[in-house]
C-alpha cells in the first residue's frame, strides 16, 4: 500500500547532474495552501466610493509576494556563490540570486520540470485508481487533486512569467 506524507521537503536539482558535488538547489512546488497564504499577506482589498458608488479595489505588494514565493519554493542549496563568495541559503540571498539571470533561468527550468513531473505522477495515480475500481467513476478526491493542480499551474509565478 502506498504511503503518503503531507510534508513537502523538496527535490534536488544539480547544476551538473553527473557531478552533484558541484552544487545544486532543493526546490518545491508552490502549494495551493501556500499560494493562498501569500495572497492573504500581500493583497489588500478595500471598498471606496467612486461617483456615489462603492467600488472594490485591491492592491498587491508584488515585491513581497515574489520574495515569499521564492523563499518557499527554494528550500535549500549547496555550493552557490555570488561574485566568488559562498552564500548561505536564506531569504535575503534567495532574492539576490533570483536577480541573476542565469540562476533565475535555472530555477525556472527546474520548477517547470518539477511541476510537469508532479502532474505526471498525479495522472498516473488517477489512472491507477480508475483501473482498480473497475473503470467506474473517478473518485471525487482525484477530481479535486486534478482541479487544484490546474489552479496551481495557473497561479504559478514561473509558468505565468513566460
Amino acid at each position: 500500500m502506498p504511503s503518503f506524507t503531507s510534508q513537502n521537503p523538496g527535490q534536488w536539482f544539480y547544476f551538473n547532474e553527473s557531478e552533484p558535488e558541484q552544487g545544486g538547489v532543493c526546490l518545491r512546488e508552490l502549494s495551493t495552501d501556500e499560494a493562498a497564504r501569500i495572497e492573504k499577506l500581500t493583497v489588500k482589498h478595500k471598498r471606496k466610493p467612486v461617483r456615489g458608488m462603492m467600488v472594490d479595489t485591491q492592491t498587491e505588494d508584488s515585491t513581497m509576494a515574489t520574495r515569499l514565493t521564492w523563499d518557499y519554493c527554494i528550500v535549500g542549496w549547496s555550493n552557490v556563490q555570488l561574485d566568488g563568495q559562498d552564500l548561505e541559503c536564506n531569504t535575503e540571498n534567495k532574492v539576490k540570486m533570483m536577480k541573476c539571470t542565469d540562476f533565475a533561468k535555472f530555477i525556472g527550468d527546474c520548477i517547470t520540470e518539477l511541476v510537469e513531473t508532479n502532474k505526471t505522477l498525479e495522472e498516473a495515480r488517477a489512472k491507477n485508481l480508475e483501473s482498480s475500481s473497475g473503470g467506474k467513476l473517478k473518485s471525487q478526491a482525484v477530481r479535486h487533486v486534478q482541479t487544484s493542480t490546474t489552479k496551481q499551474d495557473e497561479s504559478h509565478p514561473v509558468k505565468n512569467a513566460t
